[in-house]
């Protein structure tokens, strides 16, 4: 009898101690997680696509322009000032060395055509008179010095044809033909193609005024824009791919000079092979060869779409695909390549899965939760 009171008061004590025990937290959620179900990612918009490795030793989609080596290209000026009367080409027209281009009628042709006949008369003069006195000088009828001055009479008037001889040849008229024309006919300096056409029918040009502009269209160059931060790891020599072409090809310079509001160096490729379907001036994707360092040393590089990297607080991140939602990864951008980014990160693997379109929905579900969370 005397310890039921003592077990009772014992019970009750328990009893008050198991009302004061908290209750047990549920497992925290994995860090940088936002929870959201296939539902709700297609009602938001949030669409995810496989981590795209940039190839090993590779730099990928970095944005390219096809240009003409500078040693291939010519440009056809007017060789004197006058009138316009025929063209012949266009651009984009595949032209063979010596082809006519146009022709330009020149009242300063005339001229020059005059006084080169008249240089070459009198250089002829000249000679027959060289002649006739060296034939004298010999027999002794003539002094030296009379000879002599003949002689100086000839060769000064056969370099004053020549200068002409050389004027009208710059011109495109041949300075040993004879007569006078009023017209020139500008030709191709090389085979190629005809690039730019600015000439017309009827107009007046300058002297020295560009007509055409004729380009040699094998090999060509690709001027390629590469991060600055992945300049280091291209050498001359190392291959280049033209993105979704047969164009390929090999580096022969790297630029030092950084643009300014790009932050980006200028690589030349010479391209050697599979040409046919590039034109100048077109703009083109390239892959480029890199040497190793792109990426810090025991991780893979991964292209991505530059909309798919989330900054915050200083950092950048990916969203990962993830059991029952996604998590925020910081990863390291290597450099942009036109339209995507060269990222690197010590979890990234090429099995995942990252959001690329619908981040805003999950930065404000990150974001909003953290705040709740402080």
């Amino acid at each position: 009898m005397i310890s039921r009171p003592f077990s009772l008061t014992a019970a009750a004590a328990l009893l008050c101690a198991a009302f004061a025990l908290p209750l047990q937290a549920a497992p925290a959620a994995p860090a940088n997680f936002v929870p959201i179900s296939p539902a709700q990612a297609q009602a938001l918009g949030v669409v995810s696509q496989p981590l795209a490795p940039a190839g090993q030793g590779q730099i990928a989609s970095l944005p390219a322009k096809v240009v003409v080596p500078v040693e291939q290209l010519r440009v056809v000026a007017a060789p004197l000032a006058g009138l316009i009367t025929q063209v012949a080409v266009v651009a984009g027209q595949s032209v063979k060395k010596g082809q006519v281009l146009a022709r330009l009628s020149s009242p300063g042709l005339l001229q020059i055509q005059r006084d080169y006949l008249q240089a070459r008369q009198q250089a002829d003069l000249m000679g027959r008179n060289a002649r006739r006195d060296e034939q004298l000088y010999q027999e002794g009828i003539i002094a030296q010095s009379r000879y002599q001055a003949t002689r100086a009479g000839q060769k000064e008037a056969e370099v004053a044809a020549a200068a002409l001889g050389e004027e009208l040849r710059l011109a495109g008229v041949a300075g040993g033909k004879h007569g006078i024309t009023p017209e020139v006919a500008i030709v191709a300096p090389l085979t190629g193609e005809v690039l730019d056409a600015p000439a017309a029918i009827g107009t007046r040009v300058d002297m020295a005024a560009p007509l055409f502009t004729v380009g040699r269209l094998s090999p060509l160059w690709l001027e390629i824009q590469v991060p600055a931060a992945l300049a280091a790891q291209v050498r001359e020599g190392q291959p280049v791919q033209v993105v979704r072409s047969p164009a390929r090809g090999r580096i022969i310079n790297v630029g030092r000079q950084i643009a300014g509001t790009s932050q980006t160096v200028t690589l030349r490729a010479r391209l050697d092979q599979g040409t046919d379907s590039l034109r100048p001036g077109q703009l083109v994707e390239a892959a480029v060869g890199a040497a190793p360092g792109a990426a810090p040393a025991g991780q893979a590089s991964f292209l991505v779409p530059q909309g798919a990297l989330v900054r915050e607080g200083g950092k950048t991140y990916l969203f990962v695909a993830v059991a029952k939602g996604y998590q925020a990864w910081p990863v390291r951008v290597l450099g942009t390549t036109g339209s995507g980014a060269l990222v690197a990160g010590p979890r990234l693997t090429g099995g995942l899965r990252v959001a690329v379109k619908g981040l805003s929905s999950l930065k404000s579900a990150w974001t909003g939760a953290a705040a709740e969370g402080e």
